[in-house]
């Protein structure tokens, strides 16, 4: 599986809630924060895949895939 770091990670919660309220506006179809993320990353994750909640998916995330500072 795929790592990112927790600087990235939160750039990309960034820009995914910059967009998908930009999408929300324009009454156009949104993607989940899981979906986005590990479609982007090739998490091949299939719980992250499935997760709705962009807090949960959030915390699978960060469980699985951010990389320890060392």
């Amino acid at each position: 599986m795929s790592k990112i770091s927790m600087e990235l990670m939160q750039r990309e919660q960034k820009t995914w809630r910059n967009m998908n309220e930009a999408l929300e506006k324009s009454n156009a179809y949104s993607i989940p924060f899981g979906k986005y993320m590990n479609d982007k990353y090739n998490f091949n994750d299939k719980e992250l895949e499935k997760e709705e909640n962009a807090s949960t998916a959030t915390l699978i995330i960060l469980k699985n895939h951010v990389k320890e500072i060392q």
